[in-house]
C-alpha cells in the first residue's frame, strides 16, 4: 500500500509541475483571440467570394482595418467654427498618413458626394472613414492612437468601425467568460455540497477539473500560436462549459462509488481501486464518445464549429487528470474526504423520483396534459427571431458602441458597417446594357424595407443621374427637335424671301435685258445720227468753202 500511495504522490507532483509549466507557457489570450476573431467560411460561400473580389480589386482596402471617426455636437447644429475644427483635425491625419498607416480616406467635406453621404441631414454629425494598414499593429493600438488624436474641442468624438467593434466584441466575450467561470464554480460548489453534504468534495472536484482546464487550454493556445490550430472567440467558452460540466458529472460518479465502497467496509486503498475499476471504466467509455464527437468537428468547414475541436483536447486531458490525480486524494483522505458525513452509502432509490416515475406509468395522459400546460406557454412566447448583431453583446458604455449608436441615430444602422455587393464578369461592364442591369439592381435594393439607401456606379449619391435616363434624353431630343423645327421655319421664311428676291431679280434681269436692247438700239441710232451729223458737218464745211470762194 505504501508503494501504491508513493506512486500517486508522484502523480500529484507531476501534475503540479505540469500545471506550473502550463500557466507559465500560456500565451496572451487577448491578443490571440483578436488575431483569430474573424469567422471564416468555405471559399465557395458568397461572402468569401466577395472578399476575394475586394482583395483583388480594392488594393487600398486589402490588409487594412476599417476605422470610422465620428464627430457629434450634442446640442444644436455644427457651426462654421465646428466644421473648421473638424477639418483641422482630419488634416492632422491626412497630412501624416505614414504615422497612422492610412491607406485610403473618405472625408465628409471633400466633395458633393461625401457631403451627402457623410454629413447628417440634421447637421449635427460628421463621419470620416479610413482604411488603416494592419502591418505591425493590432487594432487596439490603432484605436488608442486615433482615439487620442481625434479629440476636437466642443465636440463629442468617437472611434468606431467594424474592426474596432469586433475587438470590443472579443473583449466582451472574455469578460463574459470570466463571469461564466465564476458562476460555474459557485454553482458546482453548491450542487456538490447538496449531493455529498461536504465542503471538501466540491473543493477537490473543482481542483481536478480546474487543473485539466488550465493544462488543456494552455496546450490548445500554444498549438494555435505555433501550429495554426483551430481557434475562435468561443473556444474558451466551449471548453469551460464542457469540461466543468462533464468533469463534475464524472467526479460525482467516481466519488459516489468510492463512498459506497467505504460504506461496505473496504479500506480506502481497496475502495479507491474498486472505484477506479468500475466507475473509471464508465468514465472512459463516456469520455471517449465525447472525445470522438468533438474531434470529428475538425472536419467541419465552418470555423466556429471547427474551433470546438479544442474541447477534444480538453476532454482527453480531463480523463487523464480524473483517473490519476483523484486517486491521490482518495488514498490520502479516505473517509475524511466526505467530512462531516459519517454515514457512508452509495446510490439509493429516491422516494420522490421513484413515486413520480411510477405514477407517470400509471397515468400517462394526466402527466402529458401537465407537461403540455408547462411547456406550451414557453413555445408560444418564443418569437423565433434570430439576431446576428454581435454589437448587442457590447455594453452601451463602451466608446466604440457609443459611436455606433450616434451614427445609427443620425444616419442609419448600416452607415458604420455598410454591406457591399460585388459584381464580377468576364467582360467590361461600362456599356449601356450592363449599366441598365446594375441600375435595376440598385433600385431593387433601394425598395427593400431593410435597406436605408444604396449607391452604385449609376447612382453614386444614392440618387439617379438624370442625364443617364431615356426620359431625360428624350426631353433633350424633343428640345432639339423643337429647335430644329424653329430653325426650319426660319429657313422656310428665308427661302420665301430668297424666292421673292429671285423673282424680283428675274424681273429686273428682264427689264435689264429690255433696257440693254433699247440701249443697243439707241446706240445704233446714235451711231447713225453721228454719221449723219458728220456728213452734215462735211457738207457745211464744203458750203462754207464755196461761200468763201464766191466772196473772193
Amino acid at each position: 500500500m505504501q508503494k501504491f500511495l508513493k506512486n500517486h504522490v508522484f502523480s500529484l507532483i507531476a501534475w503540479v509541475l505540469i500545471l506550473i509549466i502550463s500557466v507559465v507557457a500560456l500565451p496572451n489570450i487577448t491578443e490571440l483571440t483578436n488575431a483569430h476573431s474573424d469567422i471564416t467560411l468555405p471559399s465557395n460561400v458568397e461572402s468569401n467570394v466577395a472578399q476575394s473580389i475586394e482583395n483583388n480589386w480594392g488594393a487600398k482596402k486589402k490588409n487594412t482595418y476599417a476605422i470610422a471617426l465620428v464627430f457629434n455636437k450634442e446640442h444644436g447644429k455644427l457651426t462654421d467654427a465646428d466644421k473648421q475644427a473638424i477639418n483641422n483635425t482630419l488634416d492632422k491625419f491626412t497630412n501624416d498618413k505614414s504615422k497612422y498607416g492610412i491607406k485610403d480616406t473618405l472625408l465628409p467635406d471633400s466633395n458633393i458626394a461625401t457631403r451627402k453621404k457623410l454629413q447628417s441631414k440634421d447637421g449635427t454629425t460628421w463621419v470620416a472613414q479610413f482604411n488603416v494598414s494592419k502591418k505591425g499593429r493590432t487594432v487596439e493600438q490603432v484605436y488608442n492612437q486615433m482615439n487620442r488624436d481625434v479629440k476636437t474641442q466642443g465636440l463629442r468624438t468617437y472611434v468606431t468601425g467594424a474592426d474596432v467593434l469586433q475587438h470590443d466584441f472579443s473583449a466582451s466575450i472574455q469578460e463574459g467568460i470570466k463571469k461564466t467561470e465564476a458562476i460555474t464554480i459557485v454553482f458546482i460548489f453548491i450542487v456538490l455540497i447538496i449531493v455529498f453534504r461536504s465542503p471538501i468534495v466540491p473543493l477537490i472536484s473543482l481542483l481536478t477539473v480546474g487543473v485539466s482546464f488550465l493544462t488543456s487550454f494552455s496546450i490548445v493556445t500554444n498549438l494555435v500560436e505555433h501550429a495554426n490550430f483551430p481557434f475562435s472567440n468561443f473556444t474558451q467558452v466551449f471548453m469551460v462549459i464542457v469540461l466543468f460540466g462533464i468533469g463534475t458529472d464524472y467526479n460525482i460518479l467516481l466519488y459516489d462509488k468510492f463512498k459506497e465502497d467505504l460504506g461496505k467496509g473496504m479500506d480506502k486503498y481497496k475502495a479507491m481501486h474498486d472505484a477506479l475499476r468500475n466507475a473509471g471504466k464508465t468514465i472512459l467509455y463516456s469520455g471517449s464518445s465525447i472525445l470522438i464527437g468533438f474531434t470529428a468537428l475538425s472536419l467541419a468547414k465552418f470555423s466556429i464549429y471547427r474551433s470546438a475541436v479544442g474541447v477534444a483536447v480538453g476532454v482527453a486531458v480531463l480523463l487523464v487528470v480524473l483517473l490519476t490525480l483523484n486517486p491521490f486524494f482518495m488514498a490520502v483522505l479516505g473517509k475524511k474526504m466526505f467530512w462531516p458525513v459519517k454515514k457512508f452509502t452509495g446510490e439509493s432509490d429516491d422516494k420522490l423520483w421513484h413515486g413520480i416515475s411510477a405514477s407517470t406509468l400509471k397515468q400517462p395522459i394526466i402527466y402529458l396534459v401537465v407537461l403540455a400546460v408547462v411547456t406550451v406557454p414557453f413555445m408560444l412566447m418564443y418569437s423565433g427571431h434570430l439576431n446576428y448583431d454581435d454589437t448587442d453583446e457590447i455594453a452601451d458604455s463602451v466608446p466604440s458602441k457609443q459611436g455606433l449608436l450616434v451614427v445609427q441615430k443620425h444616419f442609419s444602422k448600416g452607415m458604420a458597417e455598410p454591406s457591399y455587393l460585388y459584381i464580377q464578369s468576364k467582360h467590361r461592364l461600362d456599356n449601356e446594357e450592363n449599366l441598365k442591369l446594375i441600375d435595376q439592381l440598385t433600385r431593387q435594393l433601394q425598395q427593400s424595407k431593410d435597406v436605408s439607401f444604396a449607391t452604385s456606379v449609376t447612382q453614386p449619391y444614392g440618387q439617379p443621374i438624370d442625364m443617364l435616363y431615356v426620359n431625360n434624353q428624350l426631353n433633350t431630343v424633343n428640345d432639339g427637335v423643337d429647335q430644329a423645327r424653329s430653325g426650319l421655319g426660319k429657313l422656310s421664311k428665308g427661302a420665301n424671301k430668297v424666292a421673292n428676291g429671285a423673282n424680283r431679280l428675274r424681273d429686273g434681269a428682264d427689264q435689264l435685258q429690255d433696257g440693254t436692247g433699247r440701249l443697243q438700239s439707241g446706240a445704233q441710232q446714235l451711231v447713225g445720227g453721228t454719221s449723219r451729223l458728220q456728213s452734215g458737218a462735211q457738207q457745211l464745211q464744203s458750203g462754207a468753202v464755196r461761200l468763201q470762194n464766191g466772196s473772193n
